[in-house]
């Protein structure tokens, strides 16, 4: 019988899992440069210049979490958009959603033919199965936005951040929980008393997992 060889110092993850959730782990590291590295903004009266748009800094964090939960939910009968949730009559849509995870297909999408600058799309509440909200750093939970995704039908929804500091994460945790979100992810976290940075696996995993287990229900019904 063969023996698969224990490197010595090797990680307590397994490859499978690895391959799961490394690439939050990748974008993490990422994101942590360009905190580390900001470009320079100078500042005058009335004017900031020099500054990433705050939009673009968010829209390329829910875009890269997309581009994840594509890959990992790709077993399974979903798409993955950015855009609005349709009411039952179309009459009306939704705050805009950084992620929904759906059924395939959609009413109308923005600019979202070959080679799209933008892919906005707008689906019909009745076909999503969760939501994910994304915030670059997250110091407090919003609580209205589960209470409207409810509104229009979606039980499930998810926050994710880019980073919020060790210290405060149990408590956006808590908090996050009380307020109705299926659960919270954060791809590293900053810390009150030093300058850098650190990543907890088990935290990318537990969201990983999460929404995972919630579109695999959501499916099943």
């Amino acid at each position: 019988m063969t023996q698969v060889a224990k490197k010595k110092g090797s990680p307590a993850h397994k490859f499978g899992a690895h391959l799961a959730y490394g690439k939050f782990n990748q974008l993490a590291t990422e994101f942590q440069g360009l905190r580390l590295s900001p470009p320079d903004v100078r500042v005058s009266p009335g004017k900031r210049e020099g500054e990433i748009l705050r939009f673009v800094r968010g829209l390329r964090l829910s875009a890269r979490v997309i581009y994840i939960l594509r890959g990992m939910l790709s077993g399974q009968n979903v798409e993955v958009s950015w855009g609005h949730l349709l009411n039952k009559d179309r009459a009306t849509c939704s705050r805009e959603c950084d992620i929904i995870i759906h059924e395939k297909g959609y009413v109308d999408k923005w600019n979202g033919e070959e080679h799209p600058v933008m892919d906005f799309r707008f689906i019909d509440a009745a076909k999503a199965h969760a939501i994910v909200s994304c915030k670059s750093i997250l110091t407090a939970v919003d609580t209205d936005y589960p209470k409207e995704m409810k509104e229009f039908g979606v039980k499930n929804t998810f926050l994710f951040a880019e980073c919020c500091t060790k210290d405060d994460f149990d408590e956006l945790k808590k908090k996050s929980k009380k307020a109705g979100y299926a659960a919270l992810g954060c791809l590293y976290f900053t810390s009150k008393k030093a300058r850098g940075f650190s990543t907890d696996d088990s935290v990318h995993q537990h969201f990983a997992d999460a929404v995972s287990k919630c579109v695999s229900r959501s499916l099943d019904k």
